[in-house]
């Protein structure tokens, strides 16, 4: 039987070769598609054999799930919204939907239109796309929670977390191939709209 420093030892390892495959894998999506790379490309660029990348991952969508998950943990603890929704910080709440929606950094996002084209030609990675957009709009909508009121109807909470989700998207896309639009002015438009349905879900009775 292995002592526990041994045990935490292999697990450092296993940890260290694991994040060298995510990382390599990242790298190569981005440069040439997920549907050019493969297994082998990544082996070659982690410097991880792909007989152990296939021992730690059952298959290439499986780097990908990792990925993706990864991703929405840390833009949803790092830009704040779930803290703000728990602590019931309305300010915090809008700040944080105001950043989602004007997309000012589209270059991080890059990897996540290229999961988004592939999800069209694989059910894998379809349903990959399908959990990322379902813990959004389910973190967005308890936070909307705090905007709105607690009299405010659930259903209507919902629909109006994938307007701003839609909204959201669609500048995403145009960010991607020019990052001065949409317009200033065109943002301050669609940030207004969706000030007046919060306002709206306030007054609902």
């Amino acid at each position: 039987m292995c002592c526990p420093s041994t045990q935490n030892a292999r697990a450092g390892r296993a940890t260290a070769r694991r994040e060298k495959v995510i990382q390599a894998a990242r790298t190569a999506f981005k440069a040439n598609g997920f549907h050019a790379t493969g297994i082998a490309q990544i082996a070659h660029a982690s410097g991880v054999a792909v007989g152990q990348i296939y021992r730690d991952f059952a298959n290439k969508e499986a780097i990908v799930a990792e990925i993706v998950t990864r991703d929405l943990e840390e833009f949803l603890s790092e830009g704040g919204l779930c803290e703000a929704g728990a602590k019931g910080d309305a300010a915090a709440v809008h700040d944080w939907i105001t950043r989602f929606v004007t997309c000012a950094d589209p270059e991080g996002g890059r990897l996540v239109a290229e999961i988004m084209a592939e999800a069209s030609r694989n059910q894998r990675i379809a349903e990959i796309v399908r959990t990322l957009h379902d813990g959004m709009r389910g973190k967005l909508t308890a936070a909307l929670r705090v905007l709105a009121g607690p009299a405010a109807p659930s259903e209507r909470i919902e629909q109006v977390a994938e307007m701003i989700h839609t909204v959201a998207a669609g500048v995403f896309q145009r960010r991607l191939t020019a990052v001065d639009q949409p317009s200033d002015a065109a943002i301050d438009g669609r940030m207004h709209c969706i000030d007046a349905t919060i306002e709206e879900l306030r007054a609902a009775p």
